[in-house]
């Protein structure tokens, strides 16, 4: 877990700015290029529609596409990956970070340091140094791995000839079968699954527990920080690519800000209220996201009323819990809630008060000190 977090701690890096780059936009494409033979020299944010890497980065690279990413070059730092669809055929000579729905690796892929994926579907043909987690609904394992692989999958396939030289411990309803060419160093143990498999109708019976209470912790939230509910929204709809970078950094380095005051013997009760905050940024997360996605939704014209807003709460949590109490749904919308909904919370937070701010009546003119004094009467008789 010690090398789980300090993988999750590499996304607390926030990334310069980038020094050489190339957009390439269409009537209906936004795809950025790095053609093969180019290198960046800076650590390096890249976001489009569509990724395209066949050069060389010489430090820490993020990659953030809506569609497909590809990558064919080598990253000299970590790579960090966030898209609908990756495929990775080229090095990453420290540790790897990736979070796609469709999650390839492919023969001829390597990877020096540690690696975390998660995604629906995860396919790694390649060859990782470090030790590595995968969580997915359905992965299929072969290559060579040089450390402990952990997995937490529905299915899980291992390819003939796949070699493992530390332990495999996995995670899944079936007992793992293999090929005898498969090769094992170290231990195949299965872990317990901390949930077990609940019939449709008490799953949802629980989802709806859980609907009834967000509802009752998210109207005092709307009701009592308004100002920083609505600006989570705003930042959330006008600049998700910062909400995402802040939520990653906001989850990563909070527990070790909370571990760092706790050692310190003095700063006990700052680690302790810094955990509360923590723990309460977690937990509103997912409010903020219904939120938004229930604004979305309705549409609500004119200023937002209290009765709006908990209408658009009370939609966008009954469809967030309705999705998760889905069979293998939840479990990939928790990380994108968290890192989303912390993010907005975090910038709101840092952009303006949590209270409306009362204004003070404008100051009256001082009366003149002779109230019986009339200057329109001096002026009698006076020619202009």
């Amino acid at each position: 877990m010690r090398r789980l977090l300090s993988i999750l701690a590499l996304l607390c890096l926030a990334p310069a700015a980038a020094q050489a780059y190339q957009w390439r936009a269409g009537e209906t494409t936004n795809a950025l290029v790095l053609p093969a033979g180019e290198t960046l020299a800076e650590e390096t944010l890249w976001a489009a529609q569509s990724l395209d890497i066949q050069g060389k980065a010489e430090r820490d690279l993020w990659l953030l596409a809506t569609t497909a990413v590809r990558f064919d070059g080598e990253s000299g730092g970590d790579l960090r990956v966030f898209s609908s669809s990756t495929v990775i055929t080229g090095t990453a000579r420290q540790n790897l970070f990736a979070y796609a729905n469709g999650l390839q690796l492919t023969t001829n892929s390597v990877v020096r340091g540690e690696m975390a994926l998660f995604g629906a579907s995860v396919i790694c043909e390649g060859a990782v140094e470090g030790d590595a987690w995968i969580f997915a609904r359905s992965v299929t394992l072969g290559g060579r791995w040089g450390g402990r692989v952990r997995i937490h999958a529905d299915e899980i396939f291992l390819a003939p000839g796949t070699r493992i030289e530390g332990d495999l411990v996995y995670t899944s309803p079936k007992p793992l079968v293999y090929d005898s060419s498969v090769s094992v160093g170290g231990t195949v143990s299965q872990a317990q699954i901390l949930l077990p498999d609940a019939s449709p109708r008490s799953r949802f019976m629980l989802h709806g527990y859980l609907f009834l209470a967000a509802l009752l912790v998210g109207m005092p939230f709307v009701g009592l920080f308004p100002m920083l509910a609505g600006g989570a929204v705003r930042k959330l709809r006008l600049s998700p690519w910062r909400v995402l970078l802040a939520g990653a950094a906001a989850l990563a380095l909070g527990p070790f800000l909370v571990v760092f005051a706790f050692v310190t013997i003095i700063g006990i009760p700052l680690a302790l209220l810094l955990g509360a905050l923590y723990a309460a940024m977690l937990y509103l997360s997912h409010i903020v996201i219904a939120l938004w996605l229930g604004h979305a939704l309705l549409r609500a014209p004119g200023p937002q009323t209290f009765s709006r807003v908990l209408s658009a709460l009370a939609t966008g949590l009954f469809i967030l819990y309705f999705a998760s109490a889905l069979p293998g749904v939840g479990s990939f919308l928790v990380l994108p809630v968290l890192v989303l909904g912390s993010g907005a919370l975090v910038l709101a937070f840092l952009q303006r008060p949590c209270f409306p701010v009362a204004t003070l009546p404008p100051v009256p003119p001082p009366l003149p000190k002779n109230p019986d004094h009339n200057p329109s009467e001096e002026t009698k008789g006076v020619a202009p």
